[in-house]
């Protein structure tokens, strides 16, 4: 049997008679131009630019119509030139068929900033295809912004009036963005250049005070950590270039600080000194970069580095860290379970800089408790001083435990900067459960109560 032009239609299993094994046949089909999906949208050809939130989930699928045998997808991630970025990866699954159309789906778990103008590209191979073909995108990144603050002369050398001195505000973020500096939250004494240089050409003691670097990034404003410019004169100017020097540097609870120590190389040796004096080693190296800062990292911490020009001193670089932000409030435990007729004490640890204005427990009945005061079998204990710096504990006991003590006992933290909250569930085995449940449903009524009358 000769079939002089063979066509799509037929493929198929052939035989011939009965007892003949069978041969199948496949007429080879060209498969058509690949195309790309994100949350069921064709993207433009023409448009290649796919913008994604840092630290999002992305999905990608590539589909294509027609080919016989089905097609072969395969995904690429590729960084941009000259990127030594790690990480880049892609999981692939197959999606399900949708008649004579091939598909596959990438998905990013995490997009990073790294990640910005890396080429998601789908590969199309074929026995038909002299060449494979392909779909792409760029990843267009959009990322909060990061700050880089840095001083000529450099951190830890004591600043003179008189001398010229630069403050230096560098902003990574997609879109880009404009540092402007603040001086104490105003306007600066001096002019700011356009590329984020705050130039003195002969700084004087008026100039000392809280510096930082702010930018307006997609309709928010974004701040960098506090510096504070410490400006000598006088008879303080003339100290022992050799001995210690002092910063203090301020930065909002959840972002991220880097210390300079000076001396020009890696060789300094950090520690935090502890309120009483004692220095605990945070390891060599310069400078030291705190991601993520907590309350409990603010302190002083004390540098020793080398100095250039005297091979066998080294100076001694003080630098105090303040933190500041909305409350965190942290339960010792989440989850109490007790036995009906024991006595309980409930705990939970705050942190906040600006201090506290009004700290209330929330009972299961929905009422309120303040700290130093009672109510039926509770009694909201005196905050006393917590482990670390701006940091308090508060606690709650009751005596007698029974069934009209289960449910959600919430501390709840306000201050200049918002509302921090933490939830402790109690448990009372024994005792017979009420139609109430554990669950506290805390209404916008009562905050908004409580906010009124704190």
């Amino acid at each position: 049997m000769v079939i002089s032009r063979a066509r799509p239609t037929d493929s198929g299993l052939w035989t011939c008679g009965p007892h003949s094994a069978p041969v199948h046949l496949i007429v080879l089909e060209p498969p058509k131009a690949p195309y790309l999906m994100i949350d069921k949208r064709r993207l433009d050809p023409g448009n290649l630019f796919v913008p994604v939130k840092e630290n999002s989930a992305l999905s990608v699928e590539c589909l294509v119509e027609g080919g016989a045998p089905a097609p072969g997808l395969h995904w690429l991630l590729v960084p941009p030139a000259g990127s030594t970025a790690p990480g880049l990866a892609l999981q692939t699954t197959p999606a399900p068929p949708r008649g004579s159309v091939s598909s596959a789906i990438a998905t990013i778990p995490s997009v990073r900033r790294a990640y910005h103008n890396s080429t998601v590209a789908c590969i199309v191979t074929h026995p038909t295809l002299p060449a494979p073909l392909n779909a792409s995108l760029l990843l267009d990144v959009q990322f909060t912004p990061s700050f880089a603050i840095s001083r000529v002369p450099g951190f830890g050398f004591p600043l003179r009036e008189g001398i010229p001195v630069s403050l230096k505000c560098d902003v990574d973020s997609n879109p880009p963005s404009t540092p402007v500096w603040q001086k104490d939250d105003g306007v600066p004494p001096v002019e700011q250049s356009g590329d984020g240089f705050l130039n003195f050409t002969s700084i004087k003691r008026e100039h000392s005070g809280w510096y930082k670097c702010t930018t307006r990034h997609l309709l928010s404003t974004y701040s960098s950590i506090g510096y504070f410019l410490n400006v000598r004169y006088g008879e303080e100017a003339d100290l022992d270039p050799g001995g210690s020097t002092e910063a203090a540097m301020e930065v909002s609870v959840g972002g991220a600080v880097q210390l300079d120590c000076g001396g020009g190389g890696a060789r300094g040796c950090w520690g935090r000194v502890s309120p009483s004096g004692d220095v605990s080693p945070l390891g060599p190296g310069t400078p030291l970069a705190i991601h993520s800062v907590l309350y409990q990292q603010a302190g002083h911490y004390r540098c020793y580095a080398p100095e250039a020009d005297r091979l066998n001193a080294w100076r001694t670089h003080n630098v105090h860290l303040r933190v500041t932000g909305v409350p965190m409030v942290v339960a010792h435990n989440t989850s109490v379970t007790v036995s009906s007729g024991e006595d309980v004490t409930i705990t939970a640890e705050y942190c906040c800089n600006p201090g506290a204005t009004r700290i209330l427990w929330l009972l299961p009945t929905a009422t309120v408790i303040a700290p130093g005061t009672s109510l039926r079998s509770f009694k909201a204990n005196n905050i006393t001083d917590g482990n670390w710096t701006d940091c308090y504990k508060a606690s709650l006991s009751f005596r007698n435990a029974g069934r009209e003590h289960i449910g959600d006992y919430s501390l709840l933290v306000w201050s200049g900067r918002g509302i921090g909250q933490a939830t402790i569930t109690v448990n009372v085995t024994g005792a017979e459960m009420t139609s109430r449940g554990s669950a506290i449903q805390i209404s916008i009524w009562l905050i908004c109560t409580l906010l009124l009358f704190s």
